[in-house]
């Protein structure tokens, strides 16, 4: 079967959004923590320190010690070890460490216009639209940071790097849930020998990598 790759934009809906998907298809979800966990396990190094290698900016040390990069070919492959498992939903940063050619992957992104986000985030959270504005901002900074770290690319949002990208401040949670499963529906994303193959090769590159 195929599998869903999701990124998100602060306080785009996404946990709504993974909830119907959830729901409507009955996959399980793949998340950062559990990534995290995995990656641990297999190289020794504290959860927390795993989990530095989203948060942006590398150490200071970090020439010395390789923590970022140590970090990112673990958590590769602890998802490469998960991905031959059918029925998947991967939801977060670790989305962008599935490699483009498995094509069985759909990736969608939800994202919306600033002025959106900041009233989600002043609402939800209790602070002033100033406020939320530099919180979602440094909370962007640290998305170009991470993706640009993980594959080279500095703009998370950059339509290239998704077959969906959906302005959730245009369209409701359900109506999100609704495209991408008319997308996911499509021959195009269905399982093929090759994009099998990719899943045994990214293990074995995973593998190495580490």
């Amino acid at each position: 079967m195929s599998l869903i790759s999701l990124f998100s934009g602060s306080h785009c809906n996404d946990q709504e959004v993974l909830q119907h998907l959830i729901k409507r298809t009955g996959y399980r979800l793949v998340a950062d923590e559990e990534v995290t966990t995995s990656a641990s396990r297999l190289s020794g190094l504290g959860a927390g320190k795993i989990a530095r290698a989203f948060g942006g900016k590398a150490s200071v040390f970090n020439s010395f010690t390789h923590e970022k990069e140590r970090s990112i070919a673990f958590l590769k492959l602890a998802l490469a070890e998960m991905l031959p498992t059918d029925n998947l939903i991967v939801s977060g940063h670790v989305s962008h460490l599935i490699p483009k050619k498995i094509t069985h992957a759909l990736r969608v992104c939800l994202i919306a216009e600033l002025k959106f986000r900041i009233a989600a985030a002043a609402r939800l959270s209790g602070i002033s639209k100033k406020e939320a504005a530099k919180v979602i901002r440094k909370q962007d900074e640290t998305a170009a940071l991470w993706v640009g770290a993980a594959i080279g690319n500095s703009d998370p949002w950059a339509a290239s790097l998704y077959d969906i990208l959906i302005p959730m401040d245009k369209v409701t949670s359900a109506e999100a849930t609704a495209i991408i499963l008319n997308h996911f529906g499509q021959d195009v994303v269905r399982p093929t020998a090759e994009s099998r193959q990719a899943v045994e090769d990214f293990l074995l590159a995973a593998q190495v990598e580490v």
